[in-house]
């Protein structure tokens, strides 16, 4: 039985479709690339992100208190690259509830994960304003793909997403918040994954065609948004409530 002739509702095509990404079917080449990409990528900022807390970092007050949020903001930068690649992929034949749900989708999870950790680090306004302005943009460029209508839905999730992530954090700085937020992450990249799933099983398989990166690229592009993000937590301007 193929994934389109699984029941609605049932596991067993999720199961199937990580177990094929896993062993690089054909029909999911591209996803399976995606996930190589993610791993190398999410081990190469690891490192080098160690290498920096110990030579350039090591002298900023708090930075140690830092480090939780700086995984996350490695985390979401991992997660939107393999998103946004993976959704241009079905950009010539998205079918507009399709992308509804992906500029919804996109614009909320990716801007509500900025909007969290750089209003936790450098206050509401600047969480706020960074938030609306992933969300929107993410949400917008991938949503257009299916016409208006998606393009609506990226915009409008990743202006609310961007303010409820920044203050979401400032509600719960005097609370377990890097707990909580770990917890949202997780949510939140599964959520990610699913959109994945949605779009293999109501579109089909990736186009191949459309894939406009490699392994260098998606690294370089990865080691670009973290260093924009965690420049603006350690360097940017502090609002009156931040963590720690």
């Amino acid at each position: 039985m193929s994934d389109y002739e699984q029941p609605r509702g049932k596991f067993i095509g999720v199961k199937k479709y990580i177990l094929s990404i896993v062993a690089g079917e054909p029909q999911v080449e591209v996803e399976s690339k995606l996930l190589s990409y993610s791993i190398g990528s999410l081990a190469v900022l690891v490192i080098a992100t160690s290498i920096a807390y110990v030579t350039i970092l090591k002298g900023i007050v708090n930075i140690a208190a830092y480090l939780p949020l700086i995984f996350l903001a490695i985390l979401t930068t991992v997660a939107t690259l393999f998103s946004y690649n993976h959704i241009r992929c079905h950009r010539k034949s998205m079918l507009c509830m399709n992308g509804m749900m992906v500029g919804m989708t996109i614009g909320m999870m990716i801007g509500f994960m900025v909007g969290a950790i750089i209003g936790a680090t450098n206050g509401m306004f600047l969480g706020s304003i960074a938030g609306m302005a992933v969300g929107i943009g993410l949400g917008l460029n991938t949503g257009r793909y299916s016409g208006i209508m998606g393009a609506m839905e990226g915009v409008m999730a990743g202006f609310m997403s961007g303010i409820m992530g920044a203050m979401t954090s400032i509600m719960m700085l005097r609370d377990n918040l890097v707990l909580f937020l770990y917890i949202l992450f997780g949510i939140a990249i599964f959520l990610i994954g699913g959109l994945s799933y949605m779009l293999h099983r109501e579109e089909g398989s990736a186009q191949k065609t459309e894939m406009q990166t490699n392994f260098l690229n998606f690294i370089a592009m990865c080691v670009l948004f973290s260093m924009i993000l965690m420049a603006i937590m350690i360097y940017g301007p502090r609002g009156i409530l931040v963590y720690p």
